[in-house]
């Protein structure tokens, strides 16, 4: 009798890594988790509450522009709530994935504006402290106490102060403290500063220059911005009205005109809404990258 072959075991797919998620919190030298300013993430009830906000305003929306569909003479058919229900949703959904991305952005945002203040402060009192002929450590340790007249214990710049003074205690090169605390801020400010301090601190430069030199040019950097921001700020206040407008119209339009409300319900008056939305939501991208400021 033939021998029955073996069957040969099937090759097993290879699952895809999975991404790794970005992390709010990195090990510092000393091994303490520090906080990443590049990387926003959302509390729970914060991420619900943002959640619901963005998908009751997407399904309102939605209401304006694809509402009261297949109504006959007039009157909702079932048929009408159905579709209101469900553009509801759809719209609440598609909300959620626009407004999220935006709203971690400009979280992001203000984080790194309030974290580039706090680093101006504390390059100013080390100005100070080196001007009075404080050595390095001693510098650090003078600025920290300054800053926390300033600033609270839980404020950013604090706690990284507090760090690198920990870490200088601990046998860690003040070097490596700065690298850290740049990599982690994701300011090329922060970054620059801490390369400069590197050469200089091992090279034997003037410390005290380099430290007052990087606050005036920080400081200059720094009012350039605010200056463009005003002047922007008119600006920026008629692209937000100029974006809500369609709404207001159109809902206008809708409860006050009986007839374009029938219109606006035909497949026509649809197709032209869905072109209207594209070009609205196109524009007010695009109008973001225009008065936004990048350093």
């Amino acid at each position: 009798m033939a021998k029955k072959e073996k069957k040969q075991p099937k090759p097993q797919k290879r699952r895809k890594p999975k991404k790794e998620q970005p992390q709010q919190y990195l090990l510092s030298p000393l091994n303490n988790p520090m906080l990443n300013y590049r990387v926003y993430v959302m509390g729970k009830s914060e991420k619900t509450l943002v959640r619901l906000v963005a998908f009751l305003l997407g399904g309102i929306v939605g209401l304006v522009f694809y509402g009261n569909l297949f109504m006959r003479d007039g009157v909702p058919t079932t048929m009408t709530h159905i579709s209101n229900g469900a553009v509801f949703v759809i719209l609440g959904l598609l909300a959620n994935k626009f407004v999220l991305p935006i709203y971690v952005e400009n979280r992001l945002t203000a984080r790194s504006n309030i974290l580039k203040q706090q680093f101006r402060s504390m390059l100013e009192s080390l100005t100070s402290s080196f001007s009075t002929g404080s050595n390095v450590q001693n510098a650090f340790a003078s600025a920290l106490e300054d800053l926390k007249m300033q600033y609270s214990e839980n404020d950013f710049i604090v706690q990284e102060m507090q760090e690198i003074i920990n870490g200088t205690r601990q046998n860690i090169s003040i070097e490596m403290m700065l690298r850290d605390f740049a990599q982690r801020s994701g300011n090329e400010d922060i970054a620059s500063f801490a390369d400069v301090f590197e050469v200089c601190y091992r090279k034997g430069g003037n410390m005290n220059f380099v430290i007052h030199r990087t606050h005036t040019v920080m400081s200059d950097k720094m009012a350039v911005a605010d200056e463009i921001e005003t002047k922007l700020t008119s600006n920026k206040l008629q692209h937000n009205v100029m974006s809500i407008m369609p709404i207001i119209v159109v809902l206008m339009l809708r409860t006050t005109n009986e007839a374009f409300a029938v219109n606006f319900a035909t497949p026509v008056g649809v197709l032209a809404n869905t072109v209207a939305i594209g070009i609205f939501v196109g524009s007010y991208i695009y109008g973001n990258k225009i008065v936004a400021i990048k350093e």
